[in-house]
């Protein structure tokens, strides 16, 4: 498992480096002074992609309360970066200085999230037949190459 594909099990797609779509000489004054946006319906993705990875996985009722842990894992996580985007969106300060500060605290916190998740992700691994340590190996590469993908627009 990669760490890319635990930060894409984690969180939503949030580009951390690309603030905007746009080249930061290409926006208007009024994009730029606009604060990142919440993702939308962040709680429900993140229920979504651990649907999606308990299917994927085929979990055994023996794996449930490993699976439990790494889900509520990836759901405080989930919590935790809800709370810096509403952090930013009460924010007032726009400058580079602050958006770079902003940054920071966001890079932090998927850090923060990312080692959070080792652990109860281990475990669980740790319990898997082979086909379903394949079938995670294959969903957490799909999630790395997605990701690849979106960063080469």
């Amino acid at each position: 498992m990669g760490v890319t594909g635990a930060i894409l099990l984690a969180t939503p797609s949030i580009s951390l480096l690309a603030l905007s779509s746009k080249p930061v000489g290409a926006q208007s004054a009024t994009e730029a002074a606009r604060p990142v946006p919440m993702p939308q319906n962040f709680a429900g993705d993140v229920e979504i992609r651990i649907a999606e990875l308990h299917n994927q996985l085929a979990i055994a009722p023996a794996q449930e309360a490993l699976f439990r842990a790494y889900g509520d894992a990836m759901r405080t996580n989930a919590q935790a970066i809800s709370a810096v985007f509403q952090q930013r969106a009460a924010a007032t300060d726009f400058s580079a200085p602050a958006r770079l500060r902003w940054y920071a605290q966001l890079t932090s916190t998927h850090a923060d999230m990312v080692n959070k998740l080792i652990a109860p992700f281990d475990a669980l691994y740790q319990s898997l037949s082979g086909p379903q340590r394949a079938a995670a190996d294959r969903h957490f590469e799909q999630l790395q190459q997605r990701r690849l993908a979106r960063g080469a627009r």
